[in-house]
């Protein structure tokens, strides 16, 4: 095997030992299995966040039933999504979108969503090169996290709700 040593001269075991090229074919069985894990780390993220959704919409479905005073402080920081927000240069389109949701009674097509947020936050939409596909995205994250309900509306298109708007109107129904 050739090392780092000059011709003639031995080491003494503390020289760094020489790499050898891995050649292709030894890589495949390494990346096939790192790309299997990541595969399976990915469903299991799903799972957790798919169950926290769950989690929070029952949270929020017992808070519109019983009272906001059923959440405690521990919970209502576990709850919390301002701990996990960023500090950003310029501003986010996700706020606006929950804000938006929040303040309506009745579920709102992303059409309707894109034209209040471009009535009420035009900023917000001015850095996305594909407003609508942002949004839609927020949306789905807002589903996800159990802030937000998708439904189907009469003509069969997709809208969505704040689960707490959504709790507001159920409880003024019965």
């Amino acid at each position: 095997m050739p090392t780092n040593h000059p011709p003639g001269r031995e080491g003494t075991g503390t020289e760094p030992l020489s790499v050898e090229v891995l050649k292709h074919e030894e890589l495949e069985p390494v990346i096939g299995q790192l790309q299997s894990q990541l595969r399976v780390l990915k469903l299991e993220r799903a799972a957790i966040l798919k169950r926290i959704g769950m989690v929070r919409k029952t949270v929020v479905g017992l808070a519109a039933l019983f009272g906001a005073d059923v959440i405690n402080g521990e919970l209502q920081g576990l709850l919390s999504f301002q701990s996990v927000r960023r500090l950003r240069p310029h501003p986010g389109l996700t706020d606006p979108c929950r804000q938006l949701l929040r303040e309506v009674s009745k579920p709102l097509t992303l059409r309707q969503i894109m034209g209040q947020l471009q009535e009420k936050s035009p900023a917000s939409l001015a850095g996305q090169r594909h407003p609508a596909n942002a949004v839609r995205m927020i949306l789905k994250r807002l589903v996800a996290s159990g802030e937000a309900e998708e439904l189907q509306t009469g003509e069969g298109l997709r809208a969505w709700i704040s689960t707490a708007s959504a709790g507001q109107a159920r409880q003024e129904g019965s």
